[in-house]
């Protein structure tokens, strides 16, 4: 597998499709499986901003809203100062026996113009392996 290959996960999650795009979707939830943001807007164009913490490192994440379509796809830049740049989040919803499945991709790892440590397509491999199943915790716990 190249390092370049977008990074994909699949989850399937027992709530409706209009739940799991709310937790993707409002900022207050955002902040409860992923990391907080105080600008988060759902608006196409909108550009927002994340604070990630790991092993007591600060990564303020930049990203920008490219697509939505309501309850079914968000896209959005993924960018860490400094660390990451160019690359792409998509989250796709469909309907499954009376759940929602889940696939989010990450892409771009053939442009990432910066990367260091903590950045790598391996690590956000690793990172979405905790992330989306915490997602899927938070939505069917609420």
């Amino acid at each position: 597998m190249g390092n370049t290959e977008s990074v994909v996960k699949e989850i399937s999650i027992d709530a409706s499709i209009s739940k799991v795009w709310e937790a993707l979707t409002k900022k207050e939830q955002i902040a409860k499986w992923l990391m907080p943001s105080d600008d988060f807007e759902l608006k196409a164009g909108a550009t927002f901003n994340m604070m990630g913490e790991s092993k007591g490192i600060k990564y303020p994440h930049i990203c920008t809203i490219k697509e939505i379509v309501p309850e079914k796809k968000l896209s959005y830049t993924w960018a860490i100062k400094d660390k990451l740049s160019d690359t792409l989040v998509t989250y796709e919803l469909e309907e499954q026996d009376g759940k929602t499945k889940l696939t989010l991709t990450h892409s771009g790892w053939d442009k990432v113009t910066l990367n260091k440590e903590g950045t790598t397509r391996d690590d956000y491999n690793n990172g979405w392996e905790q992330v989306i199943p915490g997602l899927k915790k938070f939505v069917e716990s609420n």
